[in-house]
């Protein structure tokens, strides 16, 4: 028995740092776009709870439950589109903003069991001032979140601001794709 349960825990452990060492070596979220349509409610529930994290944080809880500490590194889960953009200047929500958010919204219900809370990161593109950029980008996540709050009765969601930190378009710093919102569910 104990030779098996060390067997069973040098593969485990050998596996997950593996892993660790790939991911370490990428980015540490897994950021799924959907830019060309509004998607399904199983789309997003796939981009926001991917199956490869959801094993790899399966088998950390198997790994923990034998007295051995995880060690493996967990990217967090991302989406975002560009159908959740925002003109020039503004934190206002396009019909086509409203449609995307109404599939984000069902999706976060139907897994509401499954996170604990959602970060929504507002961006902006590069034009104008850090400080007008930093008011922007959180008054374009307080929307969005204001919208999944009033309308999903969704609760532990925090905005925030990243300006123009995190640019997706680099080769063109003012373009619209850049003014948009990330969502990153914690679970």
């Amino acid at each position: 028995m104990k030779t098996r349960r060390m067997l069973l825990a040098t593969v485990v452990l050998g596996a997950l740092l593996a892993y660790g060492e790939a991911v370490a070596q990428g980015p540490v979220r897994q950021t799924v776009s959907i830019d060309d349509r509004v998607p399904t409610s199983q789309e997003v529930e796939a981009a926001l709870f991917p199956k490869n994290i959801q094993a790899i944080k399966a088998e950390c809880a198997r790994v923990e439950l034998a007295g051995m500490r995880c060690q493996s590194v967990i990217p967090k889960s991302a989406m975002g589109s560009v159908l959740v953009t925002f003109s020039r200047g503004s934190a206002e929500l396009s019909g086509e903003a409203l449609a995307f958010l109404s599939t984000v919204g069902d999706a976060l219900q139907r897994r509401a069991s499954s996170w604990t809370s959602v970060l929504i990161e507002g961006h902006t593109d590069a034009t104008g001032s850090r400080e007008v950029n930093e008011r922007l980008s959180l008054a374009r996540a307080e929307a969005v979140k204001s919208y999944l709050q009033a309308n999903y009765g969704l609760k532990n969601i925090e905005a925030v601001g990243r300006a123009s930190d995190q640019l997706k378009d680099t080769a063109d710093p003012g373009a619209a794709v850049n003014r948009r919102i990330e969502f990153i569910p914690e679970w």
